[in-house]
Parts: C-alpha cells; sequence; structure tokens
C-alpha cells in the first residue's frame, strides 16, 4: 500500500513556460497532473495560474514523475525574474499520514497552506 500524503501544487504564470517544458520533457510527470490528479483548477489565484491537487499521493523522490516536479521547484527556487523572486509564483504543500509530516515550498498563491486539525473517529 505505501505512504500516501495529500499533495497541491499551485503554479504561476511566470513559470507557467519552465513547467510545461517540465512536462513535455515527463510523460510519467504529465500524466500525473491531468490524468492522475484528484483537482485540477485552472486560472486558480490569478489568470494564466493553474492548482492541481492530489489526496493520496505516494510522493516518493524516486519516482519518475515525483522527480520532475521537484526538479521544477528546484530550478524556480534557484532562479529569478529580472522584477523579482521565482519562488512567488509556486506554492507546493504536502501533507503526510503524521501529523508532523507537512512540507511547504514556494512562496505564492498565500490561501494555499496547510490546516492541521482535531479528527475523533
Amino acid at each position: 500500500m505505501g505512504y500516501r500524503s495529500e499533495v497541491a501544487l499551485a503554479v504561476g504564470k511566470d513559470v507557467m513556460a519552465q513547467f510545461l517544458t517540465t512536462l513535455a520533457k515527463s510523460p510519467e510527470a504529465r500524466a500525473l497532473c491531468f490524468k492522475g490528479s484528484d483537482e485540477v483548477v485552472k486560472d486558480y489565484d490569478e489568470e494564466g495560474s493553474i492548482l492541481f491537487k492530489w489526496s493520496h499521493l505516494k510522493w516518493y523522490d524516486n519516482y519518475e514523475e515525483i522527480r520532475a516536479l521537484v526538479d521544477f521547484m528546484d530550478w524556480c527556487d534557484l532562479n529569478d525574474l529580472a522584477d523579482g523572486d521565482l519562488t512567488e509564483s509556486y506554492k507546493f504543500v504536502r501533507v503526510g499520514e503524521d501529523s508532523d509530516d507537512v512540507e511547504s515550498r514556494g512562496h505564492g498563491f498565500m490561501y494555499l497552506h496547510p490546516v492541521t486539525s482535531i479528527h475523533i473517529g
């Protein structure tokens, strides 16, 4: 079965060309985003942006599709626009099965963030 995470990735228009290049180079990442996601929201927070959400995803860096998306985020973290930081153009949030397993990258899309709550079941 494996360890599953809830994952969201929002991509802004300033990094969309690089994101599409990433998907063009990785058919697995393209399939994960457009066929394997639970939700796709175009123009999520701004025109030209997109949000992908997965509810039960095995987020393992050794999977080719995950590696491609991590490489895309690394590219955003290492490059700048002439007038700004590319980390403002994407947001990644992953919440694992364990309560302290939360990961967040990027600084854009302020309404996308993890929320911790108590569930009584």
